[in-house]
């Protein structure tokens, strides 16, 4: 697992890229990740934590690997408690043969505001090739973003935020806390080197079977613009959640260009 770089760097000169938050001038926000701290009673708590879901991918009728998503710990970031959630995507070896996937994604989120303070990511998908991160500072409500491609040239951007910002992972969680209508809207601010709305419908109530079991399950429709959680691009996406407190994602499908990707439950922990 990433843990903190040698300290050394933040005492090194600054790089163009670098993040200056309430900490030292550093090169990558897992340089403002500290040691695991206790949960309190303070704290706004995720619908499941600790958890650790495991999901078979498949392309159509064809397994091509397996997906995990995790809320890992509890951690200091820059000064405030966030939880740590990471979700991984990793081809088999029939699918390595001609469309390896090797992907990390990971989300710091407030542990006292649920809202997120940074987000990261490794997208190794077939020839595609991308490293990304983007750090919220919310009290001067502006974000920093880098990203560096295959052939190591990088671009940085800068901006506002508003004053409750998600990431692309850390949305998952929110909308997870809220209560799910069918028929009803859930809309949040996203921020993914630029600011944009992320309207979720909440479409109906039914049953799902998976691996780890049959679910009923509420049915939600994400309206992606630009990102995606286990596969970088797609028209669109499904996600069907438990029918319970925990709201736990049982079934993720995202349609491409040639049929659909398929993310289903096989174990939860």
């Amino acid at each position: 697992m990433m843990r903190l770089a040698p300290l050394v760097l933040a005492a090194a000169a600054a790089p163009a890229w670098a993040v200056d938050l309430s900490n030292p001038t550093v090169a990558d926000p897992h340089l403002l990740v500290g040691s695991t701290i206790p949960a309190q009673g303070s704290y706004r708590r995720l619908t499941v934590f600790p958890e650790q879901l495991t999901y078979d991918v498949s392309w159509g009728l064809i397994g091509v690997g397996q997906a995990t998503l995790e809320a890992a710990d509890l951690v200091d970031f820059d000064g405030k408690p966030a939880y740590r959630i990471l979700s991984r995507a990793v081809s088999n070896g029939f699918c390595d043969t001609f469309y390896k996937v090797r992907d990390l994604n990971e989300s710091w989120i407030d542990a006292t505001t649920l809202t997120s303070l940074a987000y990261s990511k490794k997208l190794r998908e077939g020839h595609f090739v991308r490293d990304e991160w983007v750090t919220y500072d919310t009290g001067t409500r502006r974000f920093l973003a880098r990203w560096v491609g295959k052939d190591n040239n990088y671009s940085v951007r800068t901006g506002t935020i508003p004053a409750s910002v998600q990431d692309i992972l850390s949305s998952l969680y929110y909308i997870r806390s809220q209560n799910l209508v069918p028929g009803s809207d859930v809309t949040l601010d996203v921020n993914t080197k630029d600011n944009w709305p992320l309207m979720v419908r909440v479409v109906r109530k039914e049953r799902v079977r998976t691996p780890a079991g049959t679910f009923e399950a509420i049915l939600v429709e994400p309206g992606l613009r630009q990102e995606g959680l286990f596969i970088q691009k797609g028209k669109k996406l499904q996600v069907w959640l438990s029918d319970d407190d925990k709201k736990i994602p049982v079934m993720m499908k995202v349609e491409v260009f040639f049929g659909h990707v398929s993310a289903k439950l096989a174990k939860m922990l």
